[in-house]
């Protein structure tokens, strides 16, 4: 008599994560399926950006639950400096299908454009060392898939973002309160959100 096992289906929720990886400023856009649902939107995401401790005392207080700023760490080399910014990125993004953003040089120097290689070369290599899937899009192919340009300024991708989230229009001044512009970490968070969509309508096309 033959006896069959009972097979249960094992239903694996999709988890995926957004890196804006960068020295100064990484972000990082996780979203999460959750009870079968696979719909896309900003409160089903967490954002996790680094900061450094003094501006996180400069910075107002928000009331967005979904956005997390880490201590930036202390370091002492580069190598330690790298190291140390691939496993906080490497604790949040494990168990998640990533998408990365490729390089984008502009004009930077050869000595940090050489930090940045370096930078990024040692997540993905630890990623590829714990079978972590990844993969690198292109700053353009992000900025098109956001703003319908792939040379799209901050100011376009941010506004992209505010139109179908629920930051305050002054979210930018409460991180960066004496800053007169669009910058860091704003257009960071704002990045690595929409690298994480990218990749969620790449894995349920």
């Amino acid at each position: 008599v033959i006896q069959w096992k009972n097979l249960q289906k094992v239903n694996i929720m999709m988890k995926i994560a957004g890196i804006d990886y960068s020295l100064t400023s990484p972000a990082i856009c996780v979203w999460k399926e959750q009870n079968d649902n696979r719909q896309f939107d900003f409160n089903r995401c967490t954002i996790h950006y680094l900061e450094t401790t003094q501006r996180l005392k400069r910075a107002a207080q928000h009331e967005i639950l979904n956005i997390y700023a880490d201590p930036y760490p202390e370091w002492e080399t580069e190598e330690q400096r790298h190291d140390l910014l691939s496993d906080w990125a490497m604790n949040i993004v494990r168990g998640s299908k990533v998408f990365i953003e490729g390089y984008a040089f502009a004009t930077s120097g050869k000595s940090h454009v050489r930090s940045v290689a370096e930078n990024s070369g040692l997540l993905k290599h630890k990623m590829y060392r714990d079978n972590q899937e990844f993969i690198s899009v292109p700053p353009t192919v992000i900025k098109k898939f956001a703003t319908d340009k792939g040379n799209a300024n901050k100011e376009l991708m941010y506004n992209a973002f505010s139109e179908e989230s629920n930051v305050p229009k002054d979210f930018q001044k409460t991180l960066r309160p004496k800053s007169t512009k669009l910058t860091n970490p704003t257009t960071d968070i704002v990045d690595s959100y929409w690298i994480c969509k990218y990749g969620w309508k790449d894995s349920i096309a």
